[in-house]
């Protein structure tokens, strides 16, 4: 099964968009998707981030590869234990955050919208508590 095959499966609202997969890899062929799976290489959780810069609108399609600011637009994931890249067993969420901060780096907020309107997260605080 393939990342986007995963996220359709899981039935996030997304997945019926007409143009979800154009969407999709849109992240995909920046590497903006991140990519969970368990010891029998099943997928346990797929994320899709981009960067922008500090105090932007997160408006669909815009990514600044040296943004300080994280949006995430989509986070499916089945709450199975997985090992991270520690070699140690996380749920599938926090791998996908060990994910992001290996591959980001330091960054200055977390963005992602609840319930329809955009969060923000100390990006350093939030990985501190989320990864503890």
């Amino acid at each position: 099964m393939t990342a986007v095959e995963y996220l359709e499966e899981s039935g996030v609202p997304e997945s019926r968009w007409p143009n979800f997969r154009a969407w999709f890899n849109w992240f995909d062929q920046r590497g903006l998707v991140g990519v969970v799976k368990d010891k029998t290489e099943a997928i346990r959780g797929v994320a899709m981030v981009r960067f922008i810069p500090d105090g932007a609108e997160p408006a669909p399609y815009v990514h600044d590869e040296s943004g300080e600011d994280v949006f995430v637009d989509l986070v499916a994931c089945d709450g199975s234990s997985v090992l991270n890249n520690l070699g140690r067993r996380s749920d599938a969420l926090s791998s996908l955050l060990g994910i992001l901060l290996r591959n980001a780096g330091p960054r200055r907020r977390l963005i992602f919208n609840r319930n329809g309107k955009p969060r923000s997260y100390d990006y350093a605080h939030f990985m501190r508590k989320a990864l503890a």
